[in-house]
């Protein structure tokens, strides 16, 4: 373990370097920060700090930058708080609880998360191979139309208009709704979409309402997204410093436009159930070895639906990254409560 007098020049260095760019020396930690050492003293440490593995120096004449390792400590032992912006907290909240269709909602979300941190916003769709229907609703629409809408557990909407052969009135329309919820509330929707399609002749109701409702769970179901993944802000990686190298960003843009990529770096945040950060080597992924994932999970109750993500150069002011991530997942979950009233 590190001493105190180590900590704090690692931390100093890791946080002008993110703020710079520019590799840290000894003689500006002395002269920038009055810690009361010697540059020598300085110089002596952040050299025990490269033997061991938390800075690198790039160049023999030039300072020093944060490894992977130290990013690592820096991050896990001395962030002095996340930084919550107002600002944040206010645009969060318009976007969100403003929208009210899930799957243009979570688009906006990837942009948002994109726009406000100039790096790569990502959003798994909710996971729907063990979701369940939560309820279907009717409005009648007059001259034979109606609206179907499908809410499944994960708080996706899907509506639908449909055109009857023959006009029904509002207690008709009510008698339809309790039957289906009664049958099917609370099933998979696989389920669901078994039964409809295999008794389809055998319930007493429109055609065209069985006809909907199945083609609706298909598409939820097959040509839904399953793992499909929102992602927003591929070109403002070329704002950082570290990705000015075109032929270094076009192999991380072709890599990150694999959707079984993203849903993987994003599967990390199930599997902790929570903020997830991985840095560096530890993503495993040769591209992004330049690069920090910040993910977490959005959820409804104790389950866990979605998860989100930014993806940016290692230099990232983390207490603010942190802190905005961790706000966006508690948001979308308490949207999904008002979705669902749960």
């Amino acid at each position: 373990m590190l001493d105190e007098r180590k900590k704090t020049i690692l931390k100093i260095t890791v946080k002008d370097y993110i703020e710079s760019a520019q590799p840290v020396s000894s003689r500006v930690l002395a002269k920038k920060y009055l810690l009361g050492w010697s540059p020598a003293t300085i110089r002596n440490e952040m050299a025990d700090l490269e033997e061991e593995g938390y800075l690198i120096q790039p160049h023999t004449s030039a300072g020093r930058i944060p490894s992977d390792r130290g990013y690592r400590f820096y991050v896990d032992f001395l962030l002095d708080g996340y930084e919550l912006y107002e600002e944040d907290i206010r645009m969060v909240n318009s976007i969100i609880f403003s929208s009210l269709e899930w799957e243009n909602l979570l688009k906006k979300v990837a942009e948002l998360m994109s726009e406000r941190t100039t790096f790569i916003g990502v959003v798994l769709f909710p996971q729907l191979k063990n979701a369940t229907l939560k309820k279907i609703e009717f409005v009648d629409l007059k001259e034979e139309a109606v609206v179907i809408i499908v809410t499944t557990s994960t708080g996706i909407v899907k509506e639908r208009i449909i055109k009857l052969s023959r006009p029904i009135n509002e207690e008709e329309l009510q008698i339809i709704r309790v039957r289906l919820n009664k049958e099917f509330e609370n099933k998979e929707l696989q389920d669901v979409y078994w039964i409809l399609t295999k008794d389809k002749k055998n319930f007493i109701l429109p055609q065209e309402i069985v006809d909907t409702l199945i083609d609706i769970l298909r598409e939820l179901l097959y040509t839904g997204r399953e793992e499909g993944v929102f992602v927003s802000g591929l070109s403002k990686i070329l704002q950082h410093l570290e990705f000015q190298n075109i032929n270094k960003v076009k192999t991380l843009i072709d890599v990150l436009e694999e959707e079984k990529t993203l849903s993987s770096l994003l599967f990390s945040a199930f599997l902790n159930k929570g903020l997830t950060i991985l840095i560096g080597q530890e993503i495993n992924i040769p591209e992004l070895s330049d690069c920090s994932v910040v993910t977490t999970i959005y959820s409804l109750g104790g389950s866990i639906t979605g998860s989100i993500g930014m993806i940016g150069p290692k230099r990232m002011k983390y207490e603010r990254v942190l802190a905005f991530v961790e706000l966006v997942g508690k948001t979308l979950s308490e949207k999904l409560v008002q979705i669902l009233g749960e």
